[in-house]
């Protein structure tokens, strides 16, 4: 019967009388016979038949049989390294003998213990296709289902405060390294582990799963777990988020040890700050707490809900603006603009600067360098320094109690909401009016549209009387705190062409003097000189 030679161009079939060559294709030769020959050990052959056999193409019998020619097929079993799969390859048989079965198969596995995930039709298919020579994986094992680690999720992170996408357009100046968080901001989630499941091999054996690893929040002061949710970390305090060893807290206190500068960015912070270096051209810092400055502020914004020191000065460099609602003190100023809701104190000179204290502007550091010269000097009650103005007669300006512009600030908001009140006079009457023609059901689409009109327009005017009528009532605030008060005082010299404006009366220097002050004379209607300690020790005077 035809065997496993079928899958070449010759086959071989054994007889009781002999073994038999044929051909399945026409065109061959001699050397494609010799080779098939030896690939399956037939070397001592019918060297005549052969020839004729290649001539003819006739099925010949080619040699005589022999027992050590035929062979019994062999079943290998090979195992992968972790068992997991079983695969068998079938070194077929020569001749007579028979391929193997089924049961054969599934015996020398079990003789290998192979006893677990055995494909049937993995092994009948490779006996019925008689795949020979090639491994057949026909065992399969249960892997293992690997858990996972808990690992904490960062929502915030203190190492990592912006991504950038490749096609974003940065602001250097304006993105900030500090991380600032606030209380009930989640700040983590923890994701719980996830234990895996064994698995079984070939053999029957435990594949045992990897163990997984459990992580816990580490955090400091300023966080704690959600209380409705475990797996969540929260912040419970304003202020700056950070990793000290990798633990995380939130410090209510900022210290930056280096310079305001592109390697830590622009500032933006809830409580106090404290900056040992200089803060750049170009930057800010904004906090609602204090903030301390050992260096310069160098044509940046700094801007506090509190007090501001700066120990090396202001080189606005007609740049930036230094505000605080608290007081502002600094070593000096030069081209800078500053804003105080209390009073701005100034160790040596302030020059060619715009100031703005809600109280008083003060200049007399010990040096003879504490002057002020050049620019608008804004106080509400009291300006005082060791100098004024400058042998130059450059152009200094000074201004206490409220300005001549804030005053006809004052007149413009009475006159606008006079303007807004009789608005509304006019439009109530119409309003009632029509409310009746609406409850009579007499309301037309014309006058259902000037209804309409009438009400927008009353709720513009009310809303913008509110809002002038608040910026009046800090206007007089101001006022009243400034009313019958206001000095200049100049211990050493005040040079001539300084202009002083004190209450709304101005002066213009006209030669040097010294130790002087300067109040307003109410019954003249003018400026009068007096000697620099007038009312000592009272601000304002």
């Amino acid at each position: 019967m035809p065997n496993n030679f079928e899958k070449e161009n010759f086959y071989l079939e054994a007889k009781p009388d002999g073994i038999y060559l044929s051909s399945k294709v026409k065109d061959f030769k001699e050397n494609d016979v010799y080779a098939f020959l030896k690939k399956y050990g037939i070397v001592r052959y019918d060297f005549k038949a052969m020839r004729k056999f290649v001539k003819d193409g006739e099925t010949c019998k080619i040699c005589l049989r022999s027992e050590s020619l035929e062979k019994e097929a062999r079943i290998l079993v090979t195992l992968d390294r972790d068992k997991m799969n079983a695969s068998v390859t079938i070194d077929p048989p020569f001749f007579t003998k028979p391929w193997p079965t089924a049961e054969d198969v599934k015996k020398t596995l079990s003789a290998h213990g192979v006893k677990v995930g055995i494909n049937n039709e993995a092994i009948e298919s490779m006996l019925f296709y008689r795949i020979e020579n090639e491994p057949v994986v026909v065992a399969s094992g249960v892997p293992p289902i690997e858990g996972k680690n808990a690992y904490i999720e960062l929502i915030r992170d203190p190492d990592k405060p912006f991504d950038v996408r490749d096609d974003e357009k940065i602001d250097f100046w304006s993105r900030s390294t500090i991380v600032t968080v606030h209380p009930g901001q989640e700040i983590a989630i923890k994701h719980p582990l996830e234990n895996g499941k064994n698995g079984l091999d070939v053999t029957g054996t435990v594949a045992k799963a990897i163990p997984v690893r459990n992580v816990d929040f580490s955090f400091g002061e300023g966080l704690k777990r959600d209380d409705a949710n475990p797996f969540s970390l929260i912040a419970t305090a304003e202020g700056q988020l950070k990793n000290e060893r990798g633990r995380l807290v939130v410090l209510p206190e900022l210290d930056i040890h280096s310079d305001i500068d592109f390697s830590i960015g622009s500032i933006d912070f809830t409580g106090a700050v404290r900056i040992t270096g200089a803060v750049r051209d170009g930057f800010h810092v904004v906090a609602q707490g204090n903030i301390t400055i050992n260096g310069t502020v160098e044509g940046a914004d700094v801007d506090s809900q509190g007090v501001i020191i700066i120990q090396g000065g202001v080189r606005g460099m007609g740049r930036g603006t230094v505000r605080a609602n608290g007081d502002i003190s600094l070593s000096f100023g030069d081209q800078a603009t500053i804003r105080s809701g209390g009073s701005i104190l100034v160790k040596n000179a302030m020059l060619h600067s715009r100031l703005y204290a809600g109280r008083a502007v003060m200049a007399l550091g010990s040096g003879k360098h504490s002057q002020i010269a050049g620019g608008r000097i804004e106080a509400g009650l009291e300006v005082a320094c060791n100098i004024l103005g400058s042998e130059m007669g450059t152009k200094t300006e000074v201004i206490v109690g409220l300005p001549p512009e804030q005053l006809n600030k004052r007149k413009i908001f009475h006159s606008e909401i006079k303007r807004c009140d009789e608005n509304l006079e006019r439009i109530e009457p119409n309003m009632a009016l029509l409310k009746k023609l609406q409850a009579a059901g007499q309301l037309d689409d014309k006058k259902r549209a000037m209804m309409m009109d009438l009400t927008k327009m009353k709720f513009q005017l009310q809303s913008a009387r509110e809002e002038m009528q608040k910026e009046l009532d800090e206007l007089e605030e101001q006022i009243a705190l400034v009313k019958d008060k206001g000095i200049v005082r100049v211990r050493d010299i005040c040079y001539a062409g300084t202009v002083i404006t004190v209450r709304g009366l101005t002066y213009i220097v006209q030669e040097n003097c010294k130790y002087t002050a300067f109040i307003a004379d109410d019954e003249k209607r003018e400026i009068v000189l007096v000697p620099y300690n007038y009312m000592a020790g009272k601000i304002g005077g």
